[in-house]
């Protein structure tokens, strides 16, 4: 009995081997260029990461630099203050804190602290002069107090209305006082010629509000505007 022919069986096998090489290799081609791909996205991602971290720390260091600028032209360009006179006392007592239903007399004009009525003076701009025991009250609250010679120029007078439209803000005539216009805080004290003396500024951003407040943050809204005791 003749022997099959083993050269058709030997081709497929040899076939199927070359297929299997040639698949094979194929997928060993895809796995590369995925890799490839991988590869370039991963790098295109680090770029981007990198970037952005440039970029944020670019932004720190201009904001770090804005900031030490904007203190370093505070500094060199705050005006000198020396002028600010300050009572931690009054004769022989401290300034007194209180609450007392008459009139008071004070050593100072405007006063500066001492006992004072129960009821703030509501800040604002006031075109009379104000009941001194009600102002008082809201200086111990942090508020500034701004008072004129009344016979002072209109620009200074429109000066003064600028700045006295800030919160915790009081504006008032008051003839008689040392200085043409004066700020008051709780025991502080500044006397000017006029109404665009950048002292002025510079005072309110001292003392409003200021570590000498007696009672920072208390209202300077929702009590008088007339004077509750008269005298």
């Amino acid at each position: 009995m003749p022997r099959p022919d083993r050269s058709t069986s030997n081709a497929t096998k040899g076939g199927k081997a070359t297929k299997g090489k040639a698949q094979q290799g194929a997928a060993a081609d895809r796995q590369a260029r995925v890799a490839q791909i991988q590869k370039k996205a991963n790098a295109a991602n680090r770029k981007s990461a990198s970037g952005i971290w440039i970029g944020l720390g670019l932004v720190l260091v201009l904001i770090g630099g804005l900031v030490g600028w904007a203190v370093y032209d505070q500094a060199n360009n705050r005006p000198e203050m020396g002028a600010v006179v300050t009572y931690e006392e009054v004769g022989a007592q401290e300034l007194g804190r209180n609450h007392v239903q008459a009139a008071v007399e004070y050593q100072q004009n405007p006063p500066v602290g001492g006992d004072h009525n129960p009821t703030w003076l509501n800040c604002g701009i006031y075109e009379e002069p104000v009941p001194n025991h009600h102002a008082v009250h809201s200086l111990e609250h942090g508020a500034v107090w701004l008072t004129y010679q009344p016979d002072i120029a209109e620009g200074d007078l429109d000066a003064l209305r600028d700045l006295a439209r800030q919160e915790f803000m009081l504006l008032s005539p008051n003839e008689g006082q040392e200085y043409p216009i004066m700020a008051t805080a709780w025991g502080r004290q500044l006397g000017v010629q006029n109404g665009n003396d950048t002292r002025l500024e510079q005072f309110i951003r001292d003392w409003k509000q200021g570590p000498q407040t007696p009672e920072p943050g208390a209202a300077c809204t929702g009590g008088t505007s007339v004077d509750l005791v008269g005298g």
